[in-house]
């Protein structure tokens, strides 16, 4: 992670980013018109950017919900960037931003594993890795795609 900063950026520079990650990584992010609602999501939202050598290369954007509670509604890395803790740096980011804002839990949502998504099980592992643990599966966007729910618990910042 070389070279890597994190910072809190703009709605609209967020927006800009989203699309920018969005459009290379078709494997996560094929369905335009979902595309489109998290891309204007940004535009309400808390996001940070990461980037190396002046240029974004992930993005992950914030909601609150719930009091003490803050969940993950958007996060890429671009592709060339996989495996390179730059997820990593960004959660930890939003751990920081949570623990200031007397948040004692982070959530998130993605594809369950049960659908055998290879893609998508990349996803799920990395959250297990960082410590989120699943609560729920439901399908929230149809029968086809069974979502799981992850949480990770805070605590109290030290």
């Amino acid at each position: 992670m070389s070279n890597c900063t994190i910072e809190l950026i703009d709605p609209p520079l967020a927006e800009k980013v989203c699309r920018l990650i969005t459009a290379t990584l078709p494997e996560w992010f094929g369905i335009p018109e979902a595309n489109e609602r998290y891309a204007k999501g940004m535009l309400e939202r808390i996001s940070f950017a990461a980037s190396v050598n002046n240029d974004y290369v992930g993005l992950v954007t914030l909601e609150f919900f719930h009091p003490n509670n803050g969940n993950i509604y958007w996060i890429a890395v671009k592709k060339n960037h996989h495996g390179k803790n730059i997820g990593t740096a960004l959660i930890k980011a939003v751990e920081d931003y949570c623990h200031e804002h007397s948040c004692h839990s982070l959530t998130v949502e993605t594809l369950s594993p049960k659908q055998n998504d290879k893609n998508y099980l990349k996803t799920y592992r990395f959250y297990e890795k960082l410590g989120f643990k699943p609560l729920f599966e439901m399908h929230a966007y149809g029968p086809e795609n069974l979502m799981v729910y992850m949480q990770k618990l805070l605590g109290t910042k030290r």
